[in-house]
Parts: C-alpha cells; sequence; structure tokens
C-alpha cells in the first residue's frame, strides 16, 4: 500500500475532537502504542532504506509494518507500507534478533483516529512535547484540501517522519520514549 501524509504540529486537541464530532466523523481507534523499531545491523545511522517496526496497542494487539523509503511531495510525503498482524508477538521478536536485527527505537504514544470522507486522521500525543495531527489522503491534494477544512493554513504542516519531527523540532530522545 502506498502512503500519502502529512503532520501538522501543535494541535489544540480538545478543539479538533469537537471538529470530528461536529462531522460525525467515525472515530476508529483510541489507545496507547508501544512502538520497536529494527533495523540491518550495517544500516548507517539516518540512511537506512527501509524500516521494519512491531507496535502493540493497548488491548495487545500487535502488527509488523515495513515502510520503505520516504519521498517528499511538497507538505506531504509518501512511502511504500505492508502491514502484517501477528499474534504472537514475543517470537516475532525472537525471530527478528535471531536473523540479525537489532533493535535501535523504543516509543510509546496515546493516538486518537478517525476516519472522514477519503482521510484519516491519527492524533498522537507523545511524552513531554505537543499533539500532533498526521493526515492521511489520497494525494498531496486531497491533503491540502484536509488543511483548508480545518483551517490549518497557519500551523506548521510537515512531511517529514516521527522520529525528524521529535529530534528536530522538539529536541528529544525518539531512540527511547516512555509515558
Amino acid at each position: 500500500m502506498q502512503e500519502i501524509e502529512t503532520k501538522i504540529l501543535e494541535v489544540d486537541v480538545n478543539k479538533f475532537r469537537e471538529k470530528m464530532l461536529e462531522l460525525n466523523a467515525e472515530k476508529i481507534l483510541d489507545t496507547r502504542l508501544s512502538v520497536d523499531w529494527f533495523k540491518a545491523p550495517n544500516h548507517e545511522e539516518g540512511k537506512y532504506p527501509w524500516f521494519l517496526r512491531i507496535r502493540t496497542d493497548s488491548e495487545g494487539n500487535s502488527e509488523i509494518t515495513w515502510k520503505g523509503k520516504r519521498e517528499h511531495l511538497g507538505a506531504s510525503s509518501t512511502k511504500k507500507e505492508i502491514n502484517l498482524k501477528i499474534t504472537d508477538l514475543k517470537s516475532c521478536e525472537e525471530l527478528f534478533l535471531e536473523i540479525g536485527l537489532e533493535i535501535y527505537g523504543h516509543q510509546e504514544k496515546d493516538r486518537i483516529s478517525w476516519k472522514y470522507k477519503d482521510w484519516r486522521f491519527d492524533l498522537d500525543q507523545y511524552p513531554k512535547m505537543p499533539a500532533y495531527l498526521e493526515i492521511e489522503g489520497n494525494s498531496e491534494e486531497s491533503i491540502q484540501e484536509a488543511i483548508k477544512l480545518f483551517g490549518f493554513e497557519s500551523k506548521i504542516a510537515t512531511p517529514l517522519g516521527e522520529r525528524d519531527v521529535i529530534t528536530k523540532n522538539y529536541g528529544l530522545n525518539w531512540f527511547d520514549m516512555h509515558f
């Protein structure tokens, strides 16, 4: 699946929730996520050709996600993404370590997600930083339409990944984020 998204920084959480209620958007997720990131040992820091993560929600549901290299499209970015549900988290982690992958980062975050029209909105709250909103759409134009609909033209919209947002904008240690 090809993913096209942008992040809107420092969103007013209460105002955004009210707007989603007003629009009768479908709330599809409200959870705390725990994420472990894996890489090949020969990948140079900051130049990974792909990312592999295991993400577990507060209900104990886990999935593996492979993410390809990010390409920028203006305020948005795109990358290929493959997701697999898993039922045996510990064995999956053990397999990754046995084939030589290394864990290089861990985060926890609270996420609330909605679907509205052709968009998906993920409101993410990491420890020690303001919430940001990830908007996924079918194209850069679609994402710009969502930005206008929600009045985010004056907000910072960035195509950067969460790691870059967290380290560059907030000076936090993305590699180890716990509540």
